[in-house]
């Protein structure tokens, strides 16, 4: 059985932001352009909204296995995975970190996008 998972996060199409089924949670892409064009706010932003969806379904951070990560420009690797793993370490992921693709990629859905993520949690 699925079960949307939908803490409030606005769609731009016909998807979920989060289905979870059984104990696995799968978060669709995000991204953050609202309130800034810096890659490290855009970024933590971003982890942010996926954090809510997963503690809408009863999970924490600590629960997501895999993310892929979609940069506009991949110049923007390094600042990104600093902000990256800071938000793991401030949600006590310091070890185990989910594993990841990262991609660059020419266009994401609006033009204020730098990045976008999408997520998959095994809840406990």
């Amino acid at each position: 059985m699925k079960e949307v998972i939908n803490p409030g996060t606005a769609v731009a199409g016909p998807y979920s932001p989060g289905i979870r089924s059984g104990n696995t949670l799968y978060i669709s892409g995000h991204g953050w352009p609202q309130t800034s064009s810096d890659i490290s706010e855009q970024t933590y932003q971003t982890l942010d909204s996926i954090k809510r969806i997963i503690i809408n379904a009863g999970g924490e951070v600590s629960d997501i296995v895999n993310t892929t990560v979609f940069l506009r420009n991949m110049t923007d690797f390094n600042r990104m995975n600093n902000a990256y793993k800071n938000f793991f370490e401030q949600n006590n992921v310091t070890k185990a970190f989910p594993t990841r693709t990262t991609v660059e990629v020419s266009n994401l859905p609006l033009p204020e996008m730098l990045i976008e993520i999408n997520a998959v949690a095994v809840l406990k």
